[in-house]
């Protein structure tokens, strides 16, 4: 008789589904993100899903836990305007970026508005602004200052010290030379060449920008204003200039068509240019990074850098 093997009854195979996988099968790891809690600046949940870190001065951002997405955006320093029919400052930097949640303490250093040119006709123009630097994970980003208009000396706009905007070209014929405007990098523009009519060029922003080249017509009534700013779609209204950041500085002195007004200020922050008859020119709105105002006396301040940071709430 040949050997008999009992049958031996096995439980069922239940599929990977008894180790935790269901139908999608072994779940060897979770691409869920952990949501991020900090602190720093000045820190809100206005109830839109969205946790906000506003930063107005030198501080850092501390992060316990949590490697989700966080929505970033740095911005530079404004450029001062120039003096005398001075061409007006450019705008800082428009930096945005997208970071994940890393636990630690990361430095965040606001830069400086560029001052405004307050010297005697023959002066060069206004001072470029600050560097504004969020340094995330010992990786430093860098939004630099926007260039400083240029004033009655008849020199060129002073361009952005790196990735800002441009600023703008002096009104004053000195010599009728075609001085140019400053220029922009990749997150700024050029500035405006100005009017031979006397006045100042506009300042870059970061919305736009020149033409940066010589003289405009003297009909021109654009070149004296500022470049506008620049918006994302998560900003809300409350911060910046109506949400809007970045804009430059109006050019100073005489307009065409007169009367010698005021200038008129483009969206995100710009100083407005100081109208003729010796107008001083108006600052940069601050935590904008806007450019200060050409003068038809002294110019305007440029408005310092600022950091804004989001994040999705844990539900």
């Amino acid at each position: 008789m040949k050997n008999f093997i009992p049958f031996k009854k096995e439980k069922p195979f239940l599929g990977f589904s008894g180790y935790g996988g269901g139908a999608g099968g072994l779940v060897l790891s979770s691409s869920v993100k952990t949501p991020i809690t900090a602190t720093g600046g000045t820190k809100a949940t206005p109830g839109d899903g969205y946790t906000y870190h506003w930063f107005t001065s030198n501080g850092n951002l501390s992060i316990s836990d949590g490697d989700a997405a966080m929505d970033v955006l740095i911005v530079g320093g404004g450029g001062g305007g120039g003096y005398d029919r001075g061409g007006g400052g450019g705008a800082g930097a428009f930096y945005p970026l997208t970071l994940n949640g890393a636990p630690g303490t990361h430095p965040i250093t606001l830069g400086s508005g560029g001052a405004g040119d307050t010297s005697a006709p023959g002066a060069d123009g206004g001072t470029p602004g600050g560097d504004t630097t969020f340094t995330y994970n010992s990786t430093p980003y860098v939004a630099n200052g926007g260039g400083g208009g240029s004033g009655d000396a008849g020199t060129n706009g002073l361009d952005s010290p790196g990735n800002g905007s441009g600023g703008g070209t002096t009104g004053s014929p000195v010599n009728a030379s075609p001085w140019d405007a400053g220029t922009g990098g990749a997150y700024g523009n050029p500035g405006k060449g100005s009017s031979r009519n006397g006045t100042g060029g506009g300042g870059g922003g970061a919305g736009s920008g020149g033409p940066n080249a010589g003289y405009q017509p003297e009909t021109t009534t654009t070149a004296q204003v500022g470049g506008n700013g620049k918006t994302l779609p998560w900003i809300p209204a409350s911060y910046g200039s109506g949400g809007i950041f970045a804009g430059g500085g109006g050019g100073g002195g005489f307009q065409y068509p007169r009367p010698n007004t005021v200038n008129p200020s483009p969206p995100g922050g710009g100083g407005r240019g100081g109208g003729g008859g010796g107008g001083a020119a108006h600052n940069g709105q601050p935590n904008t990074g806007a450019g200060g105002g050409g003068g038809d006396a002294a110019g305007g301040n440029g408005g310092n850098g600022i950091v804004l940071i989001r994040y999705e709430v844990a539900s």
